[in-house]
């Protein structure tokens, strides 16, 4: 049996009600700290993969319009089009192919004429490229293709989907610009060479 005042102690302190709203903060912090992370992260994440959308379809249109000796406005384009947000470790990669018919009623294929990059590996020259793009698969078409890859760095690395992130951005557009080599108007970028017969 318990003493008086020790059963008078035990009573008083299965009745109090003083720290349930610190044991109620406890509990509910841990949730309200990932949401307001989560507001920030998402949103952000969100946002540059837009930008990075967005700057690889201006690149591959820049270039569609004509040669270039030196590519360094079309790569600060990707810069200009992502600020305020970082973009430094995004390496681009900006190619010049043709799609080919190796025999009468063969499907189609593509190959890379001329490829440029920063921070990235530019394409083989004569590599394939795969299926041809939609509208574009007629043997001596010509286009322009840009490539953007960047890995995500998030702030809070809390969210595992977002740690290992890495964006991946592609556009193919049809030579608008360029010089006439046999018969067709096509883009060299530079140090490359026109896309063979």
């Amino acid at each position: 049996m318990l003493s008086g005042g020790l059963r008078t102690g035990l009573i008083d302190f299965s009745a109090s009600r003083s720290g349930v709203s610190a044991v109620e903060f406890s509990l509910i912090a841990p949730i309200l700290l990932l949401m307001f992370m989560a507001s920030i992260e998402l949103p952000r994440a969100y946002m540059i993969g837009k930008r990075l959308d967005n700057a690889t379809a201006t690149m591959a249109d820049l270039i569609s319009r004509g040669n270039y000796t030196d590519l360094s406005p079309v790569f600060a384009a990707l810069e200009a089009i992502a600020n305020p947000y970082d973009v430094s470790r995004a390496s681009i990669v900006l190619t010049a192919g043709g799609t080919y018919q190796t025999q009468t009623g063969a499907a189609a294929t593509t190959q890379v004429c001329s490829s440029a990059q920063s921070k990235g590996q530019a394409r083989l020259a004569g590599s394939s490229l795969g299926v041809p793009p939609a509208g574009l698969d007629r043997a001596g078409d010509r286009f322009v293709m840009s490539e953007v890859t960047m890995p995500y760095r998030p702030i809070f690395p809390v969210f595992s989907s977002l740690v290992g992130w890495t964006f991946r951005y592609k556009r193919t557009w049809p030579v608008r610009g360029g010089d006439i080599y046999n018969g067709q108007s096509e883009i060299v970028l530079p140090s490359g060479k026109p896309c063979p017969k």
